[in-house]
């Protein structure tokens, strides 16, 4: 899978990543599915409240209003425009996600609630005032691969 972040998106994340300093912070990601396992990143949510040094929680209302927003936005044409995945970041860690975060991708995606066919878990950081991330895609079905990310030119 190849994700692509435009580079308004990539300096609204580096911006946001040199605001939070060493607390994890993090939102969701949306886009467009340009062609089959091809996505661009056209909206990435960055919620309001922190977490700490180690740890990241989602404000569940945020995102639900995020969401909206995004779905409203896009006119509700789910086979172009959704949800892709959640970000967050490490600054004091590697980019790879944790325990923690694997369980909760696999839960997220695991639930009989979930309308999707896969989510992605991008974590980024900032190193030397340099961009790092990486991604991983994860399915219902309970495989997990890396994922390439790009930035849009």
């Amino acid at each position: 899978m190849l994700l692509k972040l435009s580079p308004s998106e990539l300096a609204t994340l580096t911006a946001a990543l040199k605001r939070a300093g060493d607390k994890e912070i993090g939102g969701q990601l949306f886009g467009e599915q340009v062609e089959p396992s091809h996505f661009r990143v056209s909206t990435m949510t960055v919620q309001a409240r922190p977490g700490t040094f180690s740890r990241f929680l989602v404000d569940i209302l945020q995102a639900v209003r995020d969401a909206t927003r995004f779905f409203d936005r896009t006119q509700h044409q789910y086979r172009r425009y959704n949800y892709i995945g959640e970000w967050h970041s490490h600054p004091s860690f590697e980019v790879r996600p944790s325990g923690v975060d694997v369980r909760s991708m696999r839960d997220l995606v695991g639930d009989p609630d979930f309308k999707g066919s896969f989510a992605v878990l991008m974590i980024v950081r900032l190193r030397d005032d340099k961009f790092e991330a990486g991604a991983w895609l994860f399915d219902p079905r309970g495989f997990e691969h890396n994922v390439r990310l790009e930035v849009d030119t």
